[in-house]
């Protein structure tokens, strides 16, 4: 099981860099190769849902904390720069490949649309790095935090090495010694 969660992150990884990666690059340049990308592009991206639905799912099914709920904000804001590389990029590129007369003004609307993913992408991007490292939210948090005050309350049998004598500051001191300020 542990095998398939870090072959699951891996696929995401790579898939969402190349598919991020290449949307900034698209965005920078003006849309310059955006028809020979956009095919690579959408594979990248069904294969960032894929791995990423497996991941949330197995990794948080049970839960809808701060953390899932910045998740899902990133999780939106990927699937609205999904949409607007299928629908407005696709429908430049059909234009383009029709023959359109006004091929700098199409061009135009593929960098434009390509610059709004990659804003998109990039909030997804913060949003699923900063996840991990939000506090839980609700009874959980509560619950959690009253075990962490309980276990470290002054004087406990946690916080004393009973193999060997304590300095009696030591025990009851809330800052440690190497965060005090003398």
């Amino acid at each position: 099981m542990q095998y398939v969660l870090i072959l699951a992150a891996a696929l995401h990884v790579l898939t969402t860099a190349f598919w991020a990666g290449t949307t900034f690059a698209l965005a920078r340049t003006g849309g310059a190769a955006a028809e020979r990308l956009f095919g690579p592009q959408l594979a990248a991206a069904l294969l960032a849902f894929a791995s990423g639905g497996y991941l949330g799912h197995t990794l948080h099914a049970h839960a809808f904390g701060r953390p899932e709920q910045v998740l899902m904000a990133a999780i939106a804001a990927s699937a609205a720069a999904l949409l607007v590389q299928a629908a407005l990029v696709g429908r430049v590129l059909r234009t383009l490949r029709d023959g359109a007369r006004d091929q700098a003004r199409a061009r135009a609307q593929a960098a434009l649309a390509h610059r709004v993913a990659a804003v998109l992408l990039g909030l997804a991007a913060i949003g699923m790095a900063t996840a991990r490292y939000l506090p839980p939210s609700g009874t959980a948090a509560a619950d959690a935090s009253e075990r962490f005050a309980d276990s470290r309350a002054c004087g406990s049998a946690s916080d004393n090495d009973t193999s060997g004598p304590v300095h009696p500051q030591a025990v009851c001191d809330p800052q440690p010694a190497f965060t005090r300020v003398q």
